[in-house]
């Protein structure tokens, strides 16, 4: 702390974070931030210094408005306005590596072995079973949380909080997800990569290698966001010492909202309206009710989403499909009238699930899966010295290498 003289009083302070001064209580009474008592024991000063650390750190939306908690996490975070995993680009890692690498580098930066995303036969059994048990209207995310509910219940490693451990449960996980939804392809059970076996589930169109490109891209993109209101309900389970399906089962439950599920299938059904009616007719229509266009702006990215961007230029190189691509590249001229717009995240994995012929709400979908990856890896931040107390090597799975 620096002298008495130099520090804030609480109106001041409330004011520099811009939250209400019961906020900035609220944070000292959990131990993010410190304060100097006055000489009359009740007038409270603090530091400018911390004060100005806090206010860059990420948070979660409700701190934004002055009445949620603020979450340090080393996982992600926005700055600069680029998003960064870890300390790496994570437009430039999606780009370049698998979905498999982003969720790995997430979990550990110093795991040195590749884990095994594929799960064990019982694992996806179950999976399938009480998927395929659901009427065919439920849709995806339901689905995604019935599964997710049933692999906790047949494993009897969930309570392992150990770090390898959990990292081995996530990809478990990871793999009996995309292997237990319905498939479009007849119902084979598919090899390869998490975005390949993903996209049987979610296309009918041939997985080729150029296809499944962008969704891989998506999935990486979607990884983690810094600290969200579901990440946060993942964190508040794992402060507890809830298994790892527990924290995942508490953020899918909390991403079925507006608030963080997003405009990907408002956006899809916009562009299936835009090939059939023609952008000019659609772009006009929204124009007159709501003066905006569904997927653009980010108030995290003023100057443009980059995860949008890095999606869309993705996707521009081989589209799934060539004339639904075209579709979306008329809508995005007419909407620009000249001027290039900044689509965010949404609208890229709406152009994706769009092109590729998938259902309108599989960009919740691939959210809800890729975002596995990041609710692991702040379940893992959570369980921290606990986990640390645990010195036994182990167990693996039945059937797969750690």
């Amino acid at each position: 702390m620096t002298e008495e003289v130099a520090l804030l009083s609480t109106v001041e302070a409330a004011r520099r974070l811009g939250v209400k001064p019961a906020t900035l209580y609220a944070y000292v009474s959990r131990g993010l931030l410190s304060r100097v008592r006055g000489a009359d024991g009740r007038t409270s000063y603090f530091d400018p210094a911390e004060l100005d650390q806090m206010a860059h750190q990420p948070r979660t939306p409700a701190a934004g408005n002055g009445g949620g908690p603020v979450v340090r996490s080393a996982v992600s975070e926005v700055r600069e306005q680029r998003l960064w995993y870890r300390g790496r680009d994570a437009c430039e890692m999606a780009r370049t590596e698998s979905f498999e690498a982003v969720a790995g580098w997430l979990w550990s930066e110093r795991r040195s072995q590749p884990l095994s995303f594929t799960s064990p036969a019982e694992f996806v059994d179950a999976a399938r079973s009480v998927s395929h048990g659901l009427p065919p209207t439920v849709r995806l995310l339901d689905r995604i949380r019935a599964i997710v509910a049933a692999i906790g219940a047949v494993d009897p490693l969930r309570a392992d909080l150990r770090p390898e451990a959990v990292m081995i449960t996530a990809a478990t996980l990871i793999g009996a997800l995309v292997d237990g939804l319905p498939r479009q392809d007849g119902g084979a059970r598919a090899d390869g990569s998490v975005a390949q076996r993903l996209w049987g589930a979610l296309s009918s169109l041939p997985p080729e290698p150029a296809a499944v490109a962008p969704l891989n891209t998506a999935l990486g993109l979607l990884a983690d966001h810094a600290v969200t209101a579901s990440t946060l309900a993942a964190r508040v389970a794992a402060s507890a010492r809830a298994h790892p399906y527990a924290a995942v089962g508490a953020a899918l439950y909390t991403l079925d909202g507006p608030v963080e599920s997003g405009s990907a299938a408002l956006v899809h059904r916009t562009l299936a309206e835009a090939e059939r009616d023609g952008s000019v007719a659609v772009v006009t229509r929204l124009l007159d009710q709501n003066n905006q266009l569904p997927g653009f702006g980010h108030p995290l990215y003023p100057d443009g989403d980059p995860r949008g961007r890095t999606l869309i230029d993705v996707l521009a190189t081989e589209p799934p499909h060539r004339g639904r691509w075209e579709a979306v590249e008329q809508f995005l001229a007419t909407g620009g009238r000249g001027r290039p717009l900044a689509p965010t995240i949404d609208f890229g994995v709406a152009a994706l699930t769009f092109t590729a012929g998938m259902p309108a709400d599989a960009g919740l979908a691939i959210l809800a899966v890729a975002r596995c990856a990041g609710w692991v890896a702040h379940t893992l931040e959570e369980y921290g010295e606990e986990v640390d107390r645990f010195h036994v090597d182990p167990p693996t799975r039945r059937g797969r290498q750690p």
